[in-house]
C-alpha cells in the first residue's frame, strides 16, 4: 500500500478517518431501511452478515480456538450492554437526525470519565470536571430537552450514552490473552441472537432483494469500521489520534444533508462543537497523566 503515509501517527489518524466514514455509511444505510423494515429484524440481518465476515478474520488469524474465551464474565456483560445500546441507537436513528445523534455518541468518553469517578473512585480534576460538565451542556443543547418538546428518542439518545459508557468500562476489564476479534464475534452474535428476539416480538416481514443488499453492504461497512479502528489501535494510541475521531460529524452533517435533508439549527451546532472541543481537551488531559508515571519512572531510572 504505497499510497498510505510512512509516519505511524499519520497512518493511524487515516484508519481512523476510514473508520468513522464506515460507521456513518452504516448508520446511513440503517436509516434508508429502517423506514420500511423493523429494528429487530435490520440488527439481525446486518448482525448476521457481520458476524460471519468477522468469524471468516479469526479464522484467517487461527482465532477460532479462543472463542470459547467468549464466556468470561466481563465479556458477556460489555455484550449484554452493547445489545441494548445497539437497539436503542437503530430506534433512535430512525427518529433523529443523523449528525444530532452522531454528535450526542461523542459524550461518550465524557460519561466514561465520570462513571470512572463516581464508581471506581478514579481522580478526576477540576479542568477534566469542567470539560464534562461541558460536554454535557453542549448535550442539552443538542437534545433540547423541555417539556413542551420533550421526545422519548432524545431521551433515548442520553441512555446509549450510558450504556456505551459501561460498555467500555467492561471492555477495560477484559483479560488481554482474550482477542480483539474473538470479542468482536461474541459481541457480533450476541447481539444478533438478540435482535432475532426482538424480530420475533415485533414480527417478521421478508426483505426485498435491494433491502438485503443494502443490509449486507452496512454490515460489511460496520466490519471494515472495526478493522480500521484495529489498525488504529496497533499503530498510535487512542489519545493521539482523537482528534482524527471528531471527523466523524463532518461525515454524519454531511450524510443528513445530502441523503436526508436535515440542518441542524445553530443551537445544535453549536453543541456539537462544545462537545467536540471538550472531548479533545478530556483525550488531551488524559493523554498527559497517562506520559505522566512514564516520566517520572525514566526520571528515576536516570538519576544518579
Amino acid at each position: 500500500m504505497s499510497f498510505l503515509p510512512e509516519n505511524k501517527a499519520l497512518r493511524a489518524g487515516l484508519f481512523m478517518v476510514l473508520a468513522m466514514g464506515s460507521f456513518v455509511i452504516n448508520d446511513t444505510i440503517i436509516k434508508v431501511v429502517g423506514s420500511s423494515l423493523p429494528t429487530g429484524e435490520i440488527i439481525t440481518i446486518r448482525g448476521f452478515i457481520a458476524m460471519l465476515i468477522i468469524a471468516a478474520i479469526c479464522l484467517s488469524q487461527g482465532l477460532l480456538p479462543d472463542v470459547p474465551k467468549i464466556a468470561n464474565r466481563h465479556v458477556l456483560l460489555r455484550n449484554i450492554f452493547d445489545l441494548i445500546s445497539t437497539v436503542a441507537f437503530v430506534t433512535a436513528l430512525m427518529h433523529m437526525q443523523i449528525a444530532n445523534l452522531t454528535a450526542v455518541m461523542q459524550a461518550v468518553p465524557l460519561a466514561v470519565a465520570l462513571l470512572s469517578m463516581i464508581f471506581l473512585k478514579e481522580q478526576v480534576g477540576p479542568r477534566r470536571m469542567i470539560a464534562i460538565v461541558l460536554g454535557f451542556i453542549g448535550v442539552l443543547m443538542i437534545v433540547k430537552p423541555s417539556v413542551s418538546n420533550f421526545n422519548t428518542f432524545e431521551l433515548l439518545a442520553l441512555v446509549i450514552v450510558f450504556c456505551v459508557a459501561v460498555r467500555d468500562l467492561l471492555t477495560k476489564r477484559i483479560p488481554a490473552r482474550i482477542p480483539t476479534f474473538v470479542v468482536a464475534l461474541g459481541n457480533a452474535g450476541f447481539v444478533t441472537v438478540g435482535g432475532a428476539m426482538l424480530a420475533l416480538m415485533q414480527g417478521v416481514q421478508w426483505p426485498s432483494a435491494s433491502q438485503f443488499g443494502l443490509l449486507a453492504l452496512a454490515a460489511c461497512f460496520l466490519a471494515s469500521g472495526y478493522m480500521f479502528m484495529v489498525s488504529t489501535l496497533r499503530l498510535g494510541d487512542l489519545s493521539g489520534t482523537a482528534p482524527f475521531r471528531y471527523s466523524i460529524m463532518v461525515f454524519a452533517i454531511a450524510s443528513g444533508i445530502l441523503v436526508f435533508h436535515e440542518f441542524p439549527d445553530w443551537i445544535a451546532t453549536l453543541g456539537m462543537v462544545l462537545i467536540v472541543v471538550t472531548g479533545l481537551y478530556a483525550a488531551h488531559r488524559e493523554a498527559k497523566l497517562s506520559a505522566a508515571p512514564k516520566l517520572s519512572d525514566s526520571a528515576r531510572t536516570t538519576a544518579p
